[in-house]
C-alpha cells in the first residue's frame, strides 16, 4: 500500500464535517501525511448583500461568515502536531473537491456522511454520495 502524504477534508460547518476533519486528523498523524482542509460556497465574498435576503442562509447568507465558522469547527478537531492548511473554493461543491484533490494530488478524500439511508438520502442527494461516486482516488465516508 502507498504511504499517505496528503489527505483532503471537505468541511461545511456540519456535524458530519466535524467527524470528517477528526477521522482525517487521526489518519493524518498516524501517517504523517498533512491535511487540507477545505471549505466550498456557491458564491464569493463579493456576492454578500448588505440586507437581507429571502432565500435562506445556506444559499444566500454571508459567505465569509460561513468560510471562518466551517473551518473553525474542523480546526477545532485538529491537534496542533498535525500539518493543516486551510482553503476555500467558490462553485458547485462536489465538482470543487475534486478538481481541488486532483490539483493537489491528494492519495484520500475524507467527508462526513449525514446519515441518509434509502429514499430519503437518494432524493436530497449528496455531496458526499457524488465524491464517492466520482473520485479517482481513495474515499472514507465518517459517520
Amino acid at each position: 500500500m502507498k504511504k499517505l502524504t496528503r489527505i483532503l477534508v471537505p468541511v461545511d460547518g456540519s456535524e458530519g464535517a466535524e467527524r470528517a476533519a477528526e477521522l482525517a486528523a487521526e489518519l493524518a498523524a498516524v501517517s504523517g501525511a498533512s491535511l487540507d482542509v477545505l471549505h466550498v460556497t456557491y458564491f464569493d465574498r463579493e456576492t454578500d448583500a448588505s440586507e437581507e435576503s429571502w432565500l435562506p442562509d445556506s444559499i444566500a447568507g454571508p459567505v465569509g461568515e460561513a468560510e471562518r465558522r466551517a473551518l473553525e469547527r474542523a480546526a477545532g478537531q485538529i491537534p496542533a502536531s498535525v500539518k493543516a492548511a486551510y482553503h476555500h473554493r467558490t462553485g458547485i461543491p462536489a465538482d470543487e473537491i475534486l478538481r481541488f484533490a486532483e490539483e493537489k494530488g491528494h492519495e484520500l478524500i475524507v467527508v462526513g456522511g449525514r446519515g441518509l439511508s434509502g429514499v430519503k438520502g437518494f432524493l436530497l442527494g449528496s455531496v458526499s454520495q457524488e465524491i464517492v461516486e466520482r473520485a479517482t482516488v481513495s474515499v472514507a465516508v465518517a459517520k
